[in-house]
């Protein structure tokens, strides 16, 4: 009888699946964002949440919880319920970096999560205060060979994707440059335009306005290819083949989320990104649409994962 027992509750689980799955979403749906309000994860989070509310019926809230580089809000998805209703909307940080330099945290990034979808790229560029006498990268190394340990470069703290893309690129170019770590990246620009420090890292949709106004000048892209959004500028990459210092915001869940729960959320939420309108938003932005199967964006992030913890051994990277 209590063999039976089993196979009866086992079957009737198999039977509820399909069903919790189709009445999914039946309540409002809260993405946490563990950042600070009025980033571009607020964008990429009201952006895809107005389309799958007007999908599916049912409101998409923004629940910003800031602190520890993403690890206070990732830690409270992970003991969230596994039932489809908390997702995190990170970036790469709290899944890739931040575990190899906070030791301690009450998450783990590959067992915790059942990842969705990558949904938007970060593109990052280059930049320079317009008084440095060079116009292009090539001339960028060439200067900071001849004058080592001269100029500083801000980042938005230790550990940021700032912070190791730049030190990617002082390995591979084999100069020198001192570090400047702010505790984000609000007060980098204002300080790259003004003269204080010399050269930046940060996200093109936050920097180009002051290209275009002649206050910075762009010397490359952080991303693998050329950029429609930023024509005739070269991304690091053609110098340095394999260098790749972008980040990209992503939707997971708790791990035992139903998988037809997380399918139809991958599903749903490619449409949207295949809409030209919300293409353009993003660009407009500075973020490009992603997209893809569950399983392609988890073998992307053992990947991230094992390519910034060999950069963070490398430089040794310690926690603020």
């Amino acid at each position: 009888m209590k063999f039976i027992a089993v196979i009866l509750v086992f079957l009737h689980s198999l039977a509820c699946t399909p069903v919790l799955a189709q009445s999914y979403p039946s309540k409002p749906i809260r993405f946490v964002v563990p950042f600070a309000a009025g980033g571009s994860g607020d964008v990429v989070g009201r952006l895809i949440g107005m389309r799958l509310s007007e999908a599916w019926g049912q409101q998409v809230i923004i629940d910003n919880r800031p602190g520890a580089a993403g690890a206070i809000g990732a830690a409270m998805v992970a003991r969230s319920t596994a039932d489809g209703y908390t997702l995190l909307l990170a970036d790469d940080s709290p899944l890739s970096i931040t575990p190899h330099i906070q030791k301690n945290l009450s998450f783990d990034a590959e067992k915790d999560f059942a990842p969705i979808i990558p949904v938007a790229q970060i593109e990052f560029v280059l930049t320079v205060n317009p008084s440095l006498p060079v116009s292009n990268l090539s001339e960028f190394i060439g200067l900071l060979k001849k004058e080592p340990g001269k100029y500083s470069y801000a980042s938005a703290g230790i550990g940021s994707i700032h912070h190791l893309s730049m030190e990617w690129f002082k390995r591979l170019a084999g100069v020198d440059m001192v570090h400047a770590p702010y505790k984000g990246s609000g007060q980098i620009l204002p300080d790259v335009i003004s003269g204080q420090v010399g050269v930046t890292y940060t996200g093109m949709a936050q920097t180009m306005p002051f290209v275009k106004a002649g206050k910075l000048k762009v010397l490359a892209l952080g991303g693998p290819l050329r950029n429609s959004a930023a024509p005739g500028i070269p991304p690091i990459a053609e110098s340095f083949p394999g260098f790749n210092g972008t980040t990209s915001w992503n939707l997971l869940a708790p791990a035992g989320t139903p998988r037809e729960i997380v399918q139809k959320l991958n599903v749903d939420i490619n449409k949207i990104l295949r809409d030209p309108e919300v293409a353009e938003q993003l660009v407009s932005r500075g973020l490009f649409p992603l997209g893809g199967t569950s399983e392609q964006f988890a073998a992307r992030m053992r990947a991230d994962y094992q390519k910034w913890g060999k950069l963070i051994a490398e430089i040794g990277v310690k926690a603020e």
